[in-house]
């Protein structure tokens, strides 16, 4: 009997230490994220400074006047990474990416051409809110698809405006 209570009290210890392991790769997960958002709206932030203006010509994540199908991420994810990819660029061209901002990444988050959050899904660049994806007050944001790799679902997206000390 006092065997069969060491192991379950066993068991209970190993349970309360997997579910603690979870939770803080959850967190560490989303402060890497935001870190990462924080760093791309600054950058932006900086080219508009710079250039009096958004950039033009970075491929939207939704189409103007498409709605989006509930459920339809396959599209959604070629886009994200069409468009994360040209910020890349842009802001490599601008000279405002390379300044130290992510050369400390490792490849996994920045590969030189893309750059992800912690699930591994590329950040969006959104010139302007979007009902199916998030409503910024003050236009532009960056947002990430968060745990859930889902670009629609709003609930577990994270967003660069909901950062405190992100303004523009």
């Amino acid at each position: 009997m006092e065997f069969l209570i060491t192991v379950a009290l066993l068991f209970i210890v190993l349970e309360l230490m997997v579910n603690l392991a979870r939770h803080v790769r959850a967190a560490s997960a989303d402060e890497t994220t935001k870190n990462l958002l924080q760093r791309l709206d600054e950058a932006m932030a900086l080219y508009v400074r710079k250039n009096g203006d958004l950039p033009v010509g970075i491929p939207p994540l939704i189409d103007e006047g498409r709605t989006q199908a509930a459920g339809d991420e396959a599209p959604l994810a070629r886009r994200a990474r069409v468009n994360n990819e040209a910020v890349v660029r842009l802001l490599k061209s601008a000279r405002l990416f390379p300044a130290g901002r992510f050369e400390d990444l490792s490849v996994s988050y920045y590969d030189g051409s893309t750059v992800r959050d912690a699930w591994g899904n590329p950040i969006v660049f959104m010139p302007h809110m979007d009902p199916a994806v998030g409503m910024a007050a003050k236009g532009w944001f960056f947002f990430s698809a968060g745990p859930d790799r889902k670009y629609t679902t709003k609930p577990d997206n994270l967003y660069s405006y909901e950062l405190p000390g992100v303004g523009r």
